[in-house]
């Protein structure tokens, strides 16, 4: 490979675009892209899969996270009608939701380090039927101590799909393409948060509050069959057959794409699996020793890689030195306070369109949320848009890609993030025409997507080789952050009335993206004094 003018030292710092057509790496298809990480021939890496199969798995997952933010969000238009049934007042109700966000994020300590180590897919089985039961659970709930007790239950198994999904899309798929898929996941979380707010309200006129529970619980079931019998496994032992900075190792073994270049010949996506013949030395391993699985072997509930020496305590402790990590904890507080639209829309939006002067039935306060889902398309395509905005950068940088550079289409996020707080705030707050309050929530809705995949995708890109730690930290984040505002929002507004509360609610958010202008600035400074600890890491896995 030619020598370039750039500091490979530098974890995320990596040559995208092949603007000289003269790397020796595998492309897509004729284009200049250079694919990161590099496909290997094995018939389980997911690099490989058809393009069908992948945007299959990437729809199980989407489905997945749609279910659990469905079961999630069910009860926002009833919230007051649940308080009044069960006889839990809305602070404990807003309590129980609380310590439902703060399980989210601390139980995926245990999550990503069980993922890591025998795989995603039995995450995915296990949560899903955690889900199921606390849906039943709380169908049944009576009094303030089942209600926080069915919350926790709930938290436990929600909380993989803010970590664990994320994980998984970085295995299935290349880099240029992860805004855009992470954008995607994020987009079904938000339908089934908007699917559920709007069905939640209906269900609980028709069928009462209790069976928008039952009815989560046979949803989460259905999805545990589809996963089991048809979610293949994506976790692969990638670092067998790369270096640390991602550039395969020469061996005897390899047959290099140069060849197939003084061919004539291109990579195309559906002969991903023809791009290289690799083996590594350091564990004798080769290609072939990892063909592509059969349906039985597929129905394995757990893989194991023991060419991985990483051990389960190490992969558990990792996430709590990267808060020593610049680039981790900004991405984080940005990833925090985008989840914070969600969350302060679903504990109050009953409260502001029930009451005078609206006076909305349950079912018609959901609707409202028909907003969010065009708010969700928006985020979605900021999402892919970033994608587009780093090769345009790479080309004109040398074909080199910056993870800061994913960072300026925050400023899209910056804008929706703005109106939306101000709008739903203080429209609220003077009794403004309900699409004034409308408008608000999707513009909130379009933050948090665009706003969470950017982060999300931003950070895992700083230090490759250990995305499901990182999504720990954004994850812990978020769940600290967003228990003390989902516990603190209805005495806020109480104090202080709905504008005053979303003012600041908005001023944090605000805040929190601009910390992405030293990120920046200094990110590869920060990445490269990181540098060290991050191939300690790395170098784990083989000792």
């Amino acid at each position: 490979m030619p020598t370039r003018d750039y500091d490979l030292d530098v974890p995320g710092t990596e040559q995208l675009v092949d603007v000289n057509h003269d790397l020796d790496t595998a492309h897509q298809g004729s284009s200049d892209i250079v694919l990161i990480p590099r496909p290997t021939e094995c018939g389980s890496d997911p690099l490989t899969w058809s393009r069908w199969k992948k945007w299959y798995q990437l729809f199980l997952l989407a489905l997945y996270a749609c279910a659990f933010s469905f079961g999630e969000n069910t009860l926002g238009a009833a919230w007051t009608t649940v308080s009044e049934d069960t006889g839990v007042s809305l602070v404990n109700m807003n309590g129980g939701s609380a310590l439902n966000y703060l399980l989210l994020g601390l139980c995926n300590i245990w999550w990503i380090s069980t993922a890591n180590k025998i795989g995603r897919r039995p995450v995915f089985l296990l949560t899903t039927l955690i889900c199921c039961m606390a849906g039943v659970w709380q169908g049944r709930v009576h009094g303030t101590a089942q209600w926080f007790l069915s919350n926790s239950l709930n938290g436990v198994g929600t909380s993989a799909y803010q970590a664990v999904i994320p994980l998984s899309v970085f295995d299935t798929f290349f880099a240029h393409e992860r805004g855009m898929m992470l954008s995607f996941y994020l987009f079904g979380q938000q339908l089934g948060s908007i699917l559920g707010l709007i069905t939640g309200g209906i269900i609980s006129d028709q069928l009462g509050w209790r069976w928008t529970q039952y009815i989560v619980a046979i949803i989460d079931a259905g999805v545990l069959v589809l996963l089991f019998f048809t979610f293949e496994e994506t976790m692969f032992p990638r670092f067998i057959f790369e270096t640390i900075q991602g550039v395969l190792p020469v061996t005897e073994g390899r047959s290099s794409p140069t060849e197939s270049a003084t061919e004539g010949k291109d990579v195309d996506k559906k002969d991903l699996g023809r791009v290289t013949t690799v083996r590594s030395e350091a564990h004798n391993v080769q290609q072939r020793d990892y063909p592509r699985r059969t349906y039985v072997q597929k129905l394995k509930l757990w893989v194991y890689f023991p060419e991985d020496k990483t051990t389960y305590m190490q992969y558990f402790r990792r996430p709590f030195a990267l808060f020593l990590f610049p680039n981790v904890v900004i991405s984080g507080c940005i990833f925090a306070f985008g989840c914070t639209a969600g969350i302060v829309s679903f504990n109050t939006i009953s409260e502001i369109l029930t009451e005078s002067p609206y006076d909305w039935s349950t079912s018609s306060t959901g609707l409202v949320f028909l907003a969010a889902l065009v708010g969700n398309f928006v985020g979605w395509g900021t999402g892919v848009l970033s994608d587009q905005i780093v090769l345009r950068l790479a080309r004109r940088n040398g074909g080199v890609k910056e993870p800061e550079m994913r960072l300026w289409t925050l400023c899209f996020s910056f804008v929706y993030a703005a109106i939306g707080y101000m709008m739903y705030g203080w429209g609220a707050q003077t009794g403004a025409h309900w699409m004034t309050i409308a408008f608000g929530v999707g513009c909130m809705i379009a933050h948090q997507v665009s706003a969470c995949s950017i982060a999300t995708t931003y950070a895992m890109e700083c230090f490759p080789g250990i995305s499901g730690e990182l999504v720990v930290v954004l994850a812990i984040c978020s769940s600290c952050i967003n228990f003390a505002i989902s516990y603190s929002v209805q005495p806020f507004i109480e104090a202080a009335g709905y504008g005053y509360a979303f003012l600041f609610f908005g001023l944090c958010v605000l805040c929190s993206m601009l910390a992405a202008i030293p990120m920046a600035i200094f990110g590869k400074s920060w990445r490269r004094r990181c540098a060290p600890k991050w191939r300690e890491w790395l170098s784990q896995r083989e000792n």
